[in-house]
């Protein structure tokens, strides 16, 4: 059924994920903003099979600078019923006997964080559960937290919901007409208009971009696995510190008495529903296994998601170079949820024409470090 009525917004943003929601409720206290989601339910990709956490030694120069900013905001927000969205876990960087030298890079890049080495013994009494012929030495970092990644999100949907925010779902759009000032949207159903799209639909941002003859960032979606299990003959203990091989090649936390674990997997894929695969399960339980002294019966569950990145690794916002009220916020990699607040703030004062320099100073973020450089006039 057609409907002929067109819902008139200030700002439509495209995709519901961590980087939809938090921009959403930003925006809605100054504009008219709703959120369109092609998925029958919210948030079904990458944010829903996050394996979250806060790690302020976590990326690069520009993705540390936004952790750090987005802290304030996951420090001073909480549940309805007055949880916190993180909680502190630590996280050991652990490394055998070759993989010193890759220890050493690390704690040096790692150096401005509160850091510090452990030896054997130390590193042992923090992951009794590794393998004493496999580890060598480890690097700790007490500060990193869990993020409940369902607090956060509802936090930022009763804000988008008490500005009057809408949310539309299920929603497939069939094309865009650009007017000198406005949008036009057409789906199976609806119609819409607004002054400004914002491209936040993760894996599919090159996609969305192409429909609107925009530019074409050559983002890379990257699958990563998760899997759960419980392993047999050993007590394990939910207040464990993540652990994190010191190259990344496996990393694990226990939960609810249960291990999620990961291959750390960063296998180029395409805009789809991603799924696990056997053998990345099997490479994880490998690398796991000889680790570790886990001992292996069954998995629980796995899943996957798309991580997307651009070549740099940093994310992608502003307007477009082509299209002046074409907004992109993409390419956040594996960084979206840790850095969602502050991005969010970026993004809203770009949008309403804020100055930078007032973010900047209150932030202590450097605005020219950010890839609105893509998009420069």
């Amino acid at each position: 059924m057609i409907i002929n009525k067109t819902n008139n917004f200030d700002v439509i943003i495209l995709g519901s994920g961590i980087a939809g929601i938090s921009l959403a409720a930003k925006l809605s206290k100054y504009v008219s903003v709703c959120i369109i989601e092609k998925e029958p339910i919210l948030s079904y990709h990458s944010t829903g099979r996050s394996f979250a956490f806060y790690v302020e030694s976590y990326g690069n120069e520009t993705i540390k600078k936004l952790t750090k900013a987005s802290k304030e905001f996951f420090l001073n927000n909480k549940s309805s019923d007055n949880q916190s969205i993180l909680k502190k876990r630590g996280v050991v960087y652990i490394s055998n006997k070759h993989q010193i030298n890759a220890k050493n890079k690390l704690y040096n890049e790692l150096s401005e964080s509160k850091i510090e080495k452990l030896n054997y013994k130390d590193t042992l009494k923090l992951l009794p559960c590794l393998n004493k012929k496999y580890i060598d030495s480890s690097i700790y970092d007490p500060e990193a937290s869990d993020i409940d990644v369902n607090i956060l999100y509802n936090i930022y949907l009763r804000k988008l919901k008490k500005n009057k925010g809408e949310i539309f779902t299920n929603i497939k759009i069939n094309h865009f007409k650009q007017h000198h000032k406005n949008w036009e949207i057409s789906t199976d159903n609806m119609k819409f208009s607004c002054d400004i799209v914002v491209n936040a639909t993760g894996a599919w941002s090159d996609e969305i971009s192409k429909m609107v003859s925009g530019t074409k960032i050559n983002l890379v979606p990257k699958k990563r696995t998760v899997f759960c299990f419980k392993p047999c003959k050993i007590k394990i203990e939910n207040k464990w510190p993540l652990a994190v091989d010191v190259q990344e090649k496996f990393y694990f936390k226990i939960e609810n008495d249960i291990v999620l674990a990961s291959p750390a997997d960063e296998t180029p894929s395409y805009p789809h529903d991603a799924f696990a695969e056997d053998i990345d399960i099997a490479i994880g339980i490998e690398r796991i296994k000889n680790s570790t002294n886990f001992k292996f019966k069954n998995i629980i569950n796995k899943w996957s998601g798309l991580r997307n990145f651009v070549k740099d690794k940093t994310p992608v916002i502003g307007f477009d170079k082509k299209i002046s009220n074409f907004f992109w916020l993409s390419g956040q990699g594996g960084y979206g949820i840790q850095t969602s607040p502050a991005l969010a703030d970026i993004c809203k004062n770009l949008i309403l024409n804020y100055s930078n320099k007032n973010y900047t100073d209150k932030y202590k973020i450097n605005i020219d470090l950010m890839d609105v450089k893509r998009f420069s006039k």
